[in-house]
């Protein structure tokens, strides 16, 4: 049926918006905090290398238009990453406040009760509150999103759709979403509209055309290739079995029974108190999170465009979830018609929400998993002081794939005259060797998974002599667990 245009917004209640403000204002220092006094990267993978394309863009402007970095993270994080890691960390921390309070301000607008806890539920989403502390893409993606959508339900749609047209080039699942605002376009009669979904791709299509020579250039460059088979593929329901860890066991049961009481509304339209709302509502909350969920399962259950099954995607949802999570405790308390029984139940249900992150679960939070610095992490500081020692005036060439050792080691992964990948070491490689004295630092995962250079293929080749070696368990509170290693060989 056609959606009406939404209502502008009621003026919010003087004292919600200071519990929420207030509120906003104390996980903002507690985000701050944890990101000045602790070392964690949340990943070892994407997290530093976002960080390095951001970090080196200005002496490598080719890094503002990378397909795989993505070009408006870049430019937003360049200048933060200039402050090293902490900086890009405390750029993630801001853009999830943002994203919480606008979580707040939607709930608002749909009038559920206690709109602050939208708020509360996108901070306390576990693996959420993680991912501030890295350099990786999706709180950012997750801003957009919901500014997209707060937007729309202000009825600014054309403002919501300028917005939204350049979410792809901060994750490339933008471009599926661009399909759902463009669905809420047409069943809302706002055709006009349509146009400014365009305009992000229009942009960076002229932007590309002067550097690559090619308007395509966002298709053509793409970092994401249909197959790629050392990624592997798994289940459909693999998403769905892991959402508990991204926002928690209590919230995870809150966001199901509100998608619930989503597809009763959807039945049963005599039981809408806001259909406009309602429907606005329907489109751009619940569809963009069965659009972009839907999408990665299939990604990883068919193993293409290089999903790797990786979980934390699901946090560019979150602030949207935590919104329909807000809907799940609506429903609950909407079987008691007492008012004080309803507040108990908030109150009680906000409790087990924040309790749960401290009962040491799997899901909850681990101070030495989730905050202390990776094993991988410390062997690799230790091989960059190896290096220091060893090599106090200049270094050689050096040969990496692990990104966070061009921190350690202190060199430009994008410059060629200081680092090289391990491509020329693999047989179907390009032939160009190394000059005598380059180091090659070999590391267990990434120097086997990304390049393919099994630890045989040096220790059997007589050109290379081992300098210096390590070694640490994963999990630094479990000694006897599996181990990683890290070997550097010098070219003879």
């Amino acid at each position: 049926m056609p959606v009406s245009p939404v209502l502008p917004a009621p003026n919010p209640a003087p004292k919600t918006s200071r519990t929420a403000l207030l509120l906003l204002l104390a996980l903002f220092a507690l985000s701050v905090i944890l990101a000045c006094t602790t070392a964690t990267t949340y990943d070892t993978g994407d997290s530093i290398n976002h960080y390095l394309y951001s970090r080196y863009a200005f002496e490598h402007p080719g890094n503002f238009l990378e397909s795989w970095a993505k070009p408006l993270f870049v430019l937003l994080t360049a200048g933060p990453a200039q402050l090293g890691f902490l900086g890009i960390k405390l750029f993630n921390c801001g853009v999830v406040a943002l994203a919480a309070w606008l979580a707040y301000r939607v709930a608002e607008r749909l009038r559920l009760p206690w709109p602050w806890l939208a708020l509360l539920f996108t901070y306390a989403a576990p693996d959420y509150f993680r991912i501030q502390f890295s350099g990786l893409t999706e709180p950012l993606f997750s801003l957009i999103l919901v500014a997209g959508v707060w937007l729309a339900l202000r009825d600014r749609a054309g403002w919501s759709a300028l917005v939204m047209s350049f979410l792809p080039f901060v994750r490339s699942e933008g471009f599926l979403l661009l399909g759902v605002w463009a669905v809420y376009l047409l069943v809302s009669r706002q055709w006009r509209h349509l146009p400014a979904l365009l305009v992000g791709y229009v942009v960076y299509s002229v932007v590309g055309l002067l550097v690559y020579h090619d308007f395509l250039w966002v298709f053509t460059h793409n970092a994401y290739p249909y197959r790629a088979a050392q990624y592997g593929h798994g289940t459909l329901s693999h998403y769905f079995i892991q959402l508990p860890g991204v926002i928690g066991l209590v919230l995870f049961v809150m966001f199901w029974l509100g998608g619930i009481r989503a597809l009763l509304l959807w039945l049963r339209p005599q039981l809408r108190q806001q259909p406009t709302l309602f429907w606005a509502e329907l489109l751009l909350i619940y569809g963009s999170v069965v659009v972009y969920c839907g999408a990665h399962a299939l990604f990883w259950w068919q193993g293409i465009f290089a999903s790797f099954g990786m979980v934390r995607v699901l946090n560019a949802m979150v602030p949207l979830m935590a919104i329909i999570a807000l809907n799940g405790l609506l429903s609950i308390t909407q079987l008691f018609k007492n008012a004080v029984v309803q507040q108990r139940v908030r109150l009680g249900v906000t409790a087990a929400v924040v309790l749960f992150l401290f009962t040491g679960a799997r899901t909850a939070f681990r101070w030495q998993r989730d905050f202390a610095q990776a094993a991988e992490i410390q062997l690799a500081d230790e091989a960059g002081i190896w290096l220091a020692q060893t090599h106090p005036q200049q270094k050689p060439l050096i040969v990496l794939e692990h990104p966070y050792l061009a921190i350690a080691l202190r060199v430009d992964p994008f410059d060629v005259r200081q680092r090289r990948d391990m491509g020329f070491l693999h047989p179907q490689g390009p032939k160009a060797d190394v000059p005598a004295g380059t180091l090659v630092f070999w590391d267990d995962w990434f120097s086997v998974t990304e390049a393919g250079i099994p630890l045989k293929r040096l220790q059997q080749d007589a050109r290379y002599r081992l300098r210096w070696q390590g070694a640490k368990p994963r999990n630094l509170s479990r000694p006897d667990a599996d181990s990683c290693r890290l070997l550097v060989f010098e070219r003879l």
